[in-house]
Order: structure tokens, then sequence, then C-alpha cells
């Protein structure tokens, strides 16, 4: 059966005064303490580039309002808090969504209830996206039928003929930038990782987050430009593993540019 292709979806209007970045933020009362929600807030208030909106989706009626989960504490004056009537119960994907069609910004970050900005992530992200460089990306290697395969690489190797290995090429305009962050309780075992709550606090893997692959690349890494997700169908899928689904295919697509820095964490 044929892949299904995401049809396009429609956004808000491109605005002179729009912010760079929007922010998404997908919440959950049960599974997310408002220690860590309050401290989600006081991080994206502490950004030193104050050039984004925020956008906090809770799925499902909350217990409380946002106003007592805050308690006083900072909140970045761009922000709106927007809770939906009915509990969806699919990992954020719905109100992910949501944001991206409600999103002012030119590009998009997504990022969960407690997850930590640093207070550069902004400025550094800005500077990226806005810097007219030029920046190398590499366009994937040609395909080519076994026979010829082994031909190409020859040539590859005696000519530096760049036929199978990847292609260089410079360019003025990234639309994905892929930023390092610390996965929080995350250890080493056997050449893989694993998950330990208990010891968050004070041990994580670093994740750079290139090359984009499944399970290497969390959901807050991707920043992509806004006119990319709409033309992507917005969060189209619903997996619970969804970014780890979509993501290597964006990469696929479009220029990906690395941004050398932890700027986060992942909790």
């Amino acid at each position: 059966m044929p892949k299904s292709i995401p049809e396009p979806i429609t956004g808000q209007p491109f605005r002179a005064d729009d912010p760079l970045f929007t922010v998404i933020v997908t919440d959950y009362e049960p599974s997310v303490s408002r220690e860590f929600f309050r401290r989600k807030m006081a991080c994206l208030a502490a950004q030193t580039c104050k050039d984004f909106e925020v956008l906090v989706y809770h799925d499902g009626p909350k217990v409380q309002s946002y106003a007592e989960d805050l308690a006083g504490g900072p909140v970045h004056p761009e922000t709106q808090f927007i809770v939906t009537p009915e509990r969806v119960g699919d990992w954020g994907h719905t109100a992910r969504d949501l944001g991206i069609r409600a999103a002012r910004g030119r590009w998009i970050i997504h990022t969960n209830a407690d997850n930590v900005f640093y207070p550069n992530l902004i400025a550094v992200l800005k500077e990226m996206a806005t810097d007219p460089g030029p920046w190398a990306f590499a366009l994937p290697p040609r395909g080519y039928p076994f026979g010829l395969r082994r031909l190409a690489k020859w040539l590859d190797r005696r000519l530096d003929a760049r036929l199978v290995s990847p292609r260089p090429f410079l360019s003025i305009e990234p639309q994905i930038l892929v930023y390092g962050i610390i996965m929080q309780g995350l250890v080493a075992m056997k050449g893989t990782y694993t998950r330990v709550r208990d010891v968050a606090e004070r041990q994580g893997i670093i994740f750079g987050g290139v090359p984009v692959k499944y399970g290497a690349t969390d959901a807050m890494q991707l920043v992509m430009l806004r006119e990319l997700w709409l033309a992507e169908g917005g969060w189209h899928n619903r997996a619970m593993d969804s970014d780890g689904l979509m993501y290597p295919e964006f990469a696929r697509k479009y220029r990906v540019l690395p941004v050398p820095m932890v700027l986060g964490e992942h909790w």
C-alpha cells in the first residue's frame, strides 16, 4: 500500500512584527509536576533574547488554573495559556499541531513542560538563523545499481568525484537548526542507554542531535521553519514516537544546520 502524503495546512498570515520564534509547550497536569512547570516558565522568562512567543497547551481540563500553578512566578510577557476542552491523550501531538497552526514565529521550537532551556538558547538560535553565512551543507549521496556503485566508489577514491560520498555545497539559508541537550537520567548500558529516574538530578547523556535519526534526536532539539511545518501538514503523525519517525524524513529533505552547543535539558 503506498504511503499517504500529508496535505499542507494553513497557519497564521505572516506579519512584519511577528516574533522570530514560537515556543510550543505541551503540558498535562497529572504527568508534569507544577514545580517542574514553574521551572519551565522561569527558564523561558530568563531568556536573554526576547524575540519569541510562547504557546502553552494543556491536554484537557485542568484541576487548577494556570494563575494558581504559577503562584506569582516569572512568565515571559508574550505567553498564551490554552486549555483544550477535552483530553486527547496522544502524548501532546494534537497540542503541537494546534500550536503549529496558531504560531506567528518564523521558526518553531517544540518542548514539553518539564524540559529546561538554558538562558542563551533563543539568542544562540537567533544568531544561527539570521547569520547570512554562507553555511556548508551536504547533499545525500546518489543511488546507483550495484555494478555502477562499485565503479562510482572507485572513482570517489581515485578522483574524489563524490559520486557516492556526500556532496558538500554552500547556502545562506538553513531550514532546520538542531542543538545539543543533556538527557537527564540516561545512563550508559552495554553500548546503549537506559533511563534511571533516580539519578536524573546528577547524571545524564549528551545528545548532539545530529545525524538526525530515530532514538538519537529528541523532539525539543529540532527547530524548523514554520512554512515547512505547514507544508508538511503540521504534526501529522500521532504515534508515540512520532518525532523519531518524522524528524529523519525532514532532515533528508531540508538543509540541517547543527548548532554545536548544549542549550537545554530533557527531564
